[in-house]
């Protein structure tokens, strides 16, 4: 790899942990239709299809790894607010107007997050493109 290839690599895994830190929060937008710790932005949907996307290029693989962590480490800080009391806790809005409760909105960003970094695990290892062929032939 020359130092052009090294350069993009790490911007784009900067790029990939910039966005991962903060992209949990994009449920605060005013135009989007979801409520803040949505379980469509604090849970496994995004990391899984990015996970599953990186296996479409050298760059989706370095994004996924800078994303996944920081992702990671927005839910563990999310999983100790001051209290679990209204917008703490997970939300499915707009599928349903349900928030999880405190203890099992805990376990679900704790699952979720724990999730994202085995996912980074297996991109770090190689693992992954042992699990890609045994799942795929």
């Amino acid at each position: 790899m020359d130092w052009k290839e090294m350069f993009i690599t790490g911007v784009v895994f900067v790029l990939g942990f910039s966005i991962g830190g903060t992209f949990s929060d994009i449920d605060l937008a005013p135009p989007l239709p979801i409520r803040h710790r949505s379980a469509w932005t604090h849970g496994p949907f995004i990391p899984l299809a990015l996970w599953a996307a990186s296996s479409g290029g050298l760059w989706w693989a370095y994004f996924a790894l800078g994303f996944l962590p920081a992702y990671a480490i927005h839910l563990i800080y999310d999983m100790f607010p001051k209290k679990w009391t209204g917008g703490a806790r997970v939300s499915w809005y707009p599928l349903t107007g349900w928030r999880m409760g405190g203890l099992l909105s805990f376990l679900f960003l704790a699952g979720s997050a724990a999730l994202a970094g085995w996912m980074t695990y297996t991109l770090a290892t190689g693992e992954f493109a042992n699990l890609r062929i045994a799942f795929l032939g």
